[in-house]
C-alpha cells in the first residue's frame, strides 16, 4: 500500500448537478435516473483511485467536495484533449475517467506496473474509446485535434503512438455507461460497488 501511496493519479469528473451530468444518457433514462447513476459511478472511481496520491479535477467548484482528501484542481477551458494534457503535464502518470463501473485500484496498479516497461499505458473501452491512459512524459500530439465521443479514438490513438514510435501496452477492455443499453447492463451487474470516499 505504500508503493501505491508514492504514484500521482488524475481523476477527470464532473460535479455531481442534476441536469448537468451523463446528459446524453439522461436523453434516455431522465435527469433523475442519470444524476444518480453518475453520482454512484463517479464514487466508484473515488474509491478506485482512494490508495494513490490522486488530484481531483472537477469542471467547477462545489461544496460536495469541500471536506475531499484529495487534492482539488479546476479543470481548464478546452476540449477533452486540453484538460487531460493539463492533468498529466501537472504531475500526474495514470488519469482516468469517471464513468467505467468496473474501474478499481487493481487495475490503476497494473497501470503502473505496465508503466516500467512502456511508455505508455492504455485502457481500452468496448465502445472504442479508452477509459485510462499511463504515460511517464505527456505528448501533446496524443491529445490535439482529436475527435473525442467517437468509436475510433483508440485506433487514432495507438496510430500516434506508433508514428511516435513509443512503446505501448493495452490493459484489459472495460466498458462506459453512456446509453440506455449500458444503463441497464450496469443495473443488472455492477451496481454499487463503492465504498471509499463517496460523494454523499
Amino acid at each position: 500500500m505504500i508503493e501505491l501511496a508514492q504514484q500521482k493519479v488524475a481523476l477527470l469528473a464532473r460535479v455531481p448537478v442534476l441536469g448537468q451530468v451523463k446528459q446524453r444518457l439522461a436523453a434516455e433514462i431522465g435527469d433523475t435516473a442519470a444524476f444518480q447513476c453518475y453520482r454512484e459511478l463517479l464514487n466508484v472511481a473515488l474509491a478506485a483511485v482512494s490508495p494513490f496520491t490522486t488530484t481531483l479535477w472537477l469542471d467547477q467548484l462545489d461544496s460536495q467536495f469541500s471536506n475531499s482528501s484529495f487534492e482539488i484542481r479546476i479543470q481548464p477551458p478546452g476540449d477533452l484533449g486540453v484538460r487531460m494534457f493539463t492533468a498529466l503535464k501537472a504531475g500526474a502518470k495514470v488519469l482516468i475517467g469517471s464513468d467505467i463501473p468496473e474501474i478499481s485500484s487493481e487495475y490503476i496498479a497494473l497501470a503502473f506496473q505496465r508503466l516500467k516497461e512502456h511508455e505508455v499505458v492504455l485502457g481500452p473501452t468496448e465502445d472504442g474509446g479508452y477509459c485510462l491512459i499511463g504515460m511517464h512524459k505527456p505528448r501533446r500530439d496524443l491529445f490535439d485535434n482529436m475527435c473525442w465521443g467517437q468509436d475510433s479514438v483508440l485506433e487514432e490513438t495507438f496510430s500516434r503512438i506508433q508514428r511516435l514510435n513509443l512503446s505501448v501496452s493495452l490493459l484489459p477492455k472495460l466498458w462506459d455507461v453512456d446509453d440506455s443499453a449500458s444503463y441497464i447492463r450496469w443495473c443488472e451487474s455492477c451496481r454499487p460497488r463503492a465504498t471509499n470516499g463517496t460523494v454523499e
